[in-house]
Parts: structure tokens; C-alpha cells; sequence
């Protein structure tokens, strides 16, 4: 049987997410994230194909193969807050994984396995799946994101993707981990204080939204350098190019949420992918 993509995604990697007291806006964007999880089990989807704009990689690109990564995840800024350590049990698509593996290197791509015990697990791997996969129904086919690639690098990875979930023959989910504008408040605040850091930010964020709520992809490359430099996008926007590699964004985007996250712009996104 071919497998295939049927639905794909943004979602943040922030764990403010999974504070016992959030602001408004991180409560907002974690409900999404959960919604968005019931609505991938409805659609009976085996794993996730996935990129974080927190596991990255300088020297080619990393897939994960350890069979479970388990153990608890304490994050090198928010250390200090009740959300800054997050227990994780993640299972390993090791079949999917092998095959994307196989399909990156015959793109010439540098790429290896890794399988380690202590292998530092990323804050946003483990923030979206507590979210969208509480009960660890899902198995997971991670590849790291080239912190040098250029967009058009990263699509071929998400190219890449879909060759190997075709491979596979099960039913997935891309997922890009990221958020939009990353210039973080720089003072302390309460959680209801939370906002976008500039008005800047703000009219570029509602700008990357506005083109992919619309399916205009051809302006949304046109316009993403221009964006990138001035609101410091998140991966520079590279989940996008690897979303749209796998499935093709050129189709209207569902925006589920929208919210600051201490500043920074964070939004849930995804897109029905018809076979």
C-alpha cells in the first residue's frame, strides 16, 4: 500500500504552551495544538513527519533513530519557570525514517543516523507532541534543519519526506515546529502582559499569515527575505519551505491561532491535503 500525507502543519515549539498559568494567548495556542491532535487521530494518521526549528544542524542534516527517546527535557532559557522542564516518551517511525534517510542521500544531501541514549532531545519536539499527542499514539520521523540551507534545500527535504512516506505506506502528518517573529520581550513580565515585541512585527506577521491563509506561495518567496531580515522569522521561515516540499502550499492555509509567546509571534496552521 502507498503511503501518504494527509493533512500538514505549523505549530509552535514554545513551551509557555504548557504552563499551569498561562497568558491568555499561550492558552489559546495550546488549544489549537490540541485540536489539531484530535483532528489528526480522526484522520487515522500513523506518524508525523517532522522539522523544528530547534533541532538544528550545521554539518548536513541528522535524522533521529533512536527507537524511544525518553527522559525529561530542561530548557537552556525558561529553566526557571514551572514550563521550563517537560518529561517525554517518543516513539521512533524507524521504517519511515530509514526510508527518508535513503531518499536524502540520493538527493546528494549529507546525512546521517543517529541513535543515542542521551541524545538532547529539542524544546519544541517535545512541547508539540505533549500537545498533539498526549496519549503517544503517534510515531515520530524527525530530520534536523540545516542551520546554513537555503529554502529551496529545505524543500527538497520535504520532497524527500513524501518520497519516503510513499515508501512507507502509512497514513502522516508533516509538521513544521516553529514560530513566526522572534524577537522576545527583554524584561521581565507577568504572562497578561504578553505582546508582540513591535508594531513591526506585528504587520509582518499578519503579512506571512495573510499569504499562506490565501495559498499565494509565489508571494510569499517573494516577499520571505524581505520578512525574514526585518522580523528575525523564526528558521527563517525554512518549515514553511519544507511543508510546502512535502505537500505543495499553493491551496488556502486553516488558521487556527494566532498569539504572542513573551513577545514573539507564534501561529497554528495547516492545510487538508487532497489525493
Amino acid at each position: 500500500m502507498t503511503g501518504q500525507i494527509v493533512v500538514a502543519a505549523m505549530v509552535p515549539g514554545m513551551p509557555h504552551l504548557l504552563a499551569q498559568e498561562p497568558a491568555k494567548g499561550w492558552a489559546v495556542l495550546a488549544d489549537a495544538v490540541r485540536e489539531l491532535g484530535d483532528e489528526l487521530r480522526k484522520a487515522q494518521v500513523d506518524s508525523l513527519l517532522l522539522v523544528s526549528t530547534q533541532w538544528m544542524s550545521v554539518l548536513g542534516l541528522q535524522i533521529q533513530m533512536r527507537a524511544r527517546l525518553e527522559g525529561v527535557r530542561v530548557d537552556e532559557n525558561w529553566y526557571r519557570y514551572d514550563f521550563g522542564t517537560v518529561p517525554y516518551s517518543i516513539r521512533t517511525d524507524l521504517g519511515l525514517s530509514q526510508f527518508w534517510l535513503d531518499e536524502l542521500r540520493a538527493r546528494q544531501f549529507q546525512a546521517r543516523a543517529i541513535d543515542h541514549q542521551h541524545f538532547p532531545v529539542d524544546t519544541g519536539l517535545v512541547t508539540a507532541i505533549r500537545l498533539l499527542d498526549p496519549q503517544g499514539q503517534f510515531a515520530v520521523s524527525q530530520v534536523s534543519l540545516n542551520l546554513y540551507g537555503t529554502p529551496e534545500l529545505s524543500e527538497q527535504v520535504g520532497q524527500a519526506g513524501a518520497k519516503a512516506v510513499a515508501r512507507s505506506g502509512h497514513r502522516v502528518a508533516a509538521v513544521a515546529i516553529g514560530g513566526l517573529s522572534s524577537h522576545p520581550l527583554r524584561t521581565w513580565i507577568a504572562p497578561d502582559q504578553d505582546a508582540i515585541a513591535t508594531p513591526a512585527d506585528e504587520a509582518l506577521n499578519s503579512r506571512v499569515i495573510e499569504l499562506l491563509a490565501e495559498g499565494n506561495i509565489e508571494a510569499f518567496y517573494a516577499a520571505r527575505a524581505d520578512i525574514v531580515s526585518r522580523a528575525a522569522m523564526d528558521g527563517q521561515l525554512r518549515g514553511v519551505s519544507f511543508l510546502h516540499g512535502a505537500v505543495g502550499l499553493a491551496r488556502p492555509a486553516r488558521v487556527h491561532a494566532y498569539a504572542p509567546v513573551w513577545g514573539m509571534g507564534a501561529a497554528v496552521l495547516s492545510w487538508p491535503v487532497s489525493h
